[in-house]
């Protein structure tokens, strides 16, 4: 297809004078003829320098100002900062992927939903799959203590069930749960359970040593 560039740059070899020849009668700097000739305008100042310089090229060669103008006016249009660009590149620029669409809002919506169900059954793999957390801040182990009741704390996920010696305690919405255990003197042991609803259990062991008189246990 014929364009601005290749119908200046055969008029030129026809001619046989060089860029230089051409540089000394216009006053065009031959950077911007051989940019002319590659149909590439991002060199040129303007809109108004490129078509002035396009129609003095074509005089100095013999060729039709208003025929080589009309070439290009097909083949570029003015950019922003009036920068010239060809006519398809120019387009390319101004269209981006980021546009949103009714197509692209639906796509998005779909891979949005999709995402959000996959993070939901992974969630819910990894709780079946898991046991449920359990914390226990107190009492230590290998606590020795002087009264006869020690207190229980500790932290569970927030659906599981907690019992502390095989007797459920009240789990808050939290997690968190207390309890006391009436201990007997010498060691005694303090077993937390936590179930989740997936029936997975963690288990924590608490020794504990009663440095007191004997009571009866809970």
């Amino acid at each position: 297809m014929k364009t601005v560039g290749s119908i200046l740059r055969e008029a030129r070899e026809a001619k046989h004078v060089t860029f230089a020849q051409i540089e000394a009668a216009t006053k065009i700097r031959a950077k911007f003829l051989e940019a002319i000739e590659a149909d590439d305008y991002s060199l040129l100042p303007s809109q108004a320098y490129a078509k002035g310089f396009v129609k003095n090229y074509a005089d100095f060669v013999g060729i039709s100002s208003a025929t080589i103008l009309a070439f290009f006016r097909r083949q570029t249009r003015e950019a922003a900062k009036s920068a010239i660009l060809p006519k398809g590149v120019a387009q390319h620029l101004n269209r981006t992927w980021l546009q949103l669409t009714p197509g692209r809002f639906l796509i998005f919506l779909f891979v949005g939903l999709v995402v959000t169900f996959l993070i939901y059954l992974g969630i819910q793999y990894g709780k079946l799959r898991n046991p449920p957390g359990l914390t226990i801040e107190a009492p230590k182990e290998g606590a020795f203590v002087t009264a006869k009741k020690v207190d229980v704390l500790g932290a569970a996920d927030g659906d599981a069930t907690v019992t502390v010696n095989g007797i459920s305690v009240l789990v808050r919405s939290d997690g968190k749960f207390f309890d006391q255990v009436t201990l007997e003197p010498g060691g005694n042991t303090i077993i937390v359970t936590a179930t989740s609803r997936y029936g997975k259990e963690t288990t924590v062991t608490r020794n504990v040593t009663y440095q007191g008189e004997e009571s009866n246990p809970r």
